[in-house]
C-alpha cells in the first residue's frame, strides 16, 4: 500500500480537488457474475437535498474527498484480483480500498468481506439502502437469479458478501464490477438486482 501512495506524489495532491463528470453506462444486467476481489445515469453526484435517515460520525469534507477521488477513475478497466500497488485497474474492494487511502489515509481490508467486518465493527450498520449516507458503504450477496424469493431474509442471513460499492445518494452507487460493464461507473439502486442483492451498508469512516 505505501507503494500505491507514494505513486499519487506531489502532482496528485494538486489535483485532488478536481471532481470529474460521471461518464453514461448501461445498467448491470442480471447476468452479471459477483465480484468477490475482489444504469445509466449522467446525473450530478451532489450530496441528497433530504435528510438521511442514517447517522453518521465522518465530516462532510472526509466524504466529499473520498467521492471526489473514486470519481477521477471513472471508466478505469475492470480487472478481479487487480494489483494493489497500481491504479490502472481495479476490483470492487481494491477500487474502495484505494480511494479511501488516497483520500483520507483510511487503510481497509484487502477484500469484500473483510471490509463489511470492519464496517460492522465500527458502529451501526443499516439493512436498507435508503437509510445510509453518502459516503458509506454498500455490501451484497451474489447474484442469484431475477426472483425476489431468491432473496429473503432467511438466504440473506447466511449470505457471504460477494461486492462492494460506495453510496453517492440520490440512490446512486459508484462501483465496479465486470469488464463488460465498462469498469468504474454508477448505477441505480432502486428496482434494480442489486437492490435484491443488498446486504447491509454503513460507514468506514
Amino acid at each position: 500500500m505505501l507503494r500505491k501512495r507514494l505513486m499519487v506524489g506531489a502532482a496528485g495532491l494538486l489535483a485532488a480537488s478536481a471532481i470529474w463528470t460521471a461518464m453514461p453506462a448501461a445498467f448491470a444486467s442480471a447476468a452479471d457474475a459477483p465480484d468477490i476481489g475482489s444504469a445509466w445515469t449522467s446525473e450530478d453526484t451532489s450530496p441528497e437535498t433530504d435528510a438521511s435517515a442514517g447517522s453518521s460520525t465522518a465530516s462532510a469534507s472526509d466524504v466529499e474527498r473520498i467521492i471526489a477521488e473514486g470519481m477521477r477513475y471513472i471508466g478505469t478497466p475492470y480487472e478481479y484480483g487487480s494489483d494493489r500497488s497500481t491504479d490502472s485497474t481495479f476490483d470492487c474492494s481494491d477500487f474502495v480500498k484505494w480511494i479511501f487511502s488516497n483520500a483520507d489515509g483510511i487503510e481497509l481490508p484487502s477484500d469484500s468481506r473483510r471490509q463489511g467486518v470492519y464496517v460492522k465493527n465500527k458502529g451501526a450498520v443499516s439493512r436498507d439502502w435508503r437509510e445510509l449516507n453518502r459516503g458509506d458503504l454498500m455490501f451484497f450477496m451474489s447474484y442469484r437469479g431475477a426472483s425476489a424469493s431468491a432473496y429473503g431474509d432467511s438466504v440473506k442471513s447466511n449470505a457471504e458478501i460477494t461486492h462492494v460499492a460506495l453510496y453517492l445518494g440520490n440512490g446512486k452507487m459508484l462501483q465496479t464490477y465486470s469488464k463488460d460493464s465498462g469498469g468504474v461507473r454508477i448505477d441505480m439502486i432502486d428496482g434494480t438486482t442489486w437492490e435484491k442483492r443488498f446486504l447491509f451498508g454503513g460507514s468506514a469512516l
